[in-house]
């Protein structure tokens, strides 16, 4: 008698609407924690691309960094851009030809084209 009252306790249509529901319950649950892991992942992935990305910056920074403090490159800034000389030298600096300055000649040549500098030296 006490194994027939367990297997219609077990049954019961209220105790297989408990279930169902812990069931789904479960199931939504698993739902939402297997997004949460999707998300983290792809935030991941692009926090480790970023660390590469900055690796690479610093590398390049540590480069430039190393190149600066060599000796040739530290005269060419003194010279360069400082104007300092050392003694018994003599330092010229030489304008650079702006573009604008060309951009105002070609014009007048392509305003006057092949076939109208043929007839200028044929009159």
């Amino acid at each position: 008698m006490n194994r027939e009252k367990t297997s219609n306790l077990l049954n019961h249509p209220l105790l297989i609407v408990i279930y169902s529901c812990l069931c789904l319950l479960v199931i939504f649950s698993l739902r939402e924690s297997s997004k949460k892991a999707l998300v983290s992942k792809e935030s991941i992935e692009k926090l480790e691309k970023n660390i590469d990305s900055l690796e690479k910056e610093v590398a390049l920074e540590k480069e430039k960094l190393k190149d600066s403090q060599d000796d040739i490159a530290v005269e060419k800034i003194m010279h360069n851009e400082l104007l300092l000389k050392k003694e018994g030298e003599i330092v010229l600096q030489i304008p650079e030809e702006k573009p604008s300055d060309q951009e105002k000649q070609d014009p007048q040549k392509e305003e006057n084209g092949p076939w109208q500098e043929w007839q200028k030296l044929l009159k």
